[in-house]
């Protein structure tokens, strides 16, 4: 299949998703994952329609965002601070803010862009050590961290749910975590798990290997 019909392919089963869930398909935004993906098959993407394009390199989504005109990028991957200079003002949306140290080093960087970065909380919600993300216990203190610096706009939360076992419990406790602290958007789901996402009322959904296929070699990493 073409990229074309594989972005196809996937907006017609968000959009059964949301038909399910008694949803507006228009409140589920769909992020094609492009880490590792030749910049000219992101171009591929954008010329399909699909300009919301995620990365998880710094340095891959600071070359990329040169090469592919039209896209939109969302930062999805761990964030480094010293790789901070490489997203802010680059990436319309961080989903990955997991520490104050990060906060503020993104938001000093957007206040010496003279921009206003937008981002989400990442809750680790499994507890997995392996795994990026404050704990759910210090997510109203992120949030408020945030919400603190004129530079920066905390507009929601991500979460990757464990690997195994059912995801609905992880989406659901961060549905209600979002809700508690008043925030709309929800960064949750990907190629194997969207449509449980979206029944627990996921906003952004994160889908690569379905539209690119399997992931190749490092592109552009660090």
């Amino acid at each position: 299949m073409t990229i074309a019909a594989r972005i196809a392919e996937v907006r017609a089963r968000i959009a059964e998703a949301c038909r399910a869930a008694g949803r507006d398909p228009r409140s589920v935004e769909l992020v094609a994952v492009s880490k590792t993906v030749e910049a000219a098959r992101c171009a591929e993407a954008v010329a399909a329609g699909q300009q919301a394009l995620g990365e998880n390199y710094a340095q891959e989504l600071r070359d990329k965002a040169r090469l592919v005109a039209g896209a939109r990028w969302h930062f999805i991957g761990p964030l480094q601070r010293n790789k901070v200079k490489y997203v802010v003002g680059t990436a319309e949306l961080i989903h990955s803010v997991d520490s104050r140290a990060l906060a503020d080093e993104i938001a000093a960087r957007a206040e010496k862009l003279g921009v206003v970065q937008r981002v989400l909380v990442q809750v680790n919600v499994g507890g997995e050590a392996q795994k990026s993300g404050c704990a759910p216990g210090e997510t109203a203190a992120l949030v408020e961290a945030c919400a603190a610096r004129p530079s920066l706009r905390c507009e929601g939360l991500m979460c990757i749910p464990p690997l195994e076992g059912d995801p609905a419990p992880s989406f659901r406790q961060l549905r209600q975590l979002a809700a508690g602290l008043g925030l709309r958007e929800l960064s949750m789901g990907m190629s194997a798990d969207f449509a449980a996402a979206i029944a627990e009322g996921a906003t952004l959904v994160r889908v690569g290997t379905a539209i690119f296929g399997a992931r190749s070699q490092h592109v552009g990493r660090p």
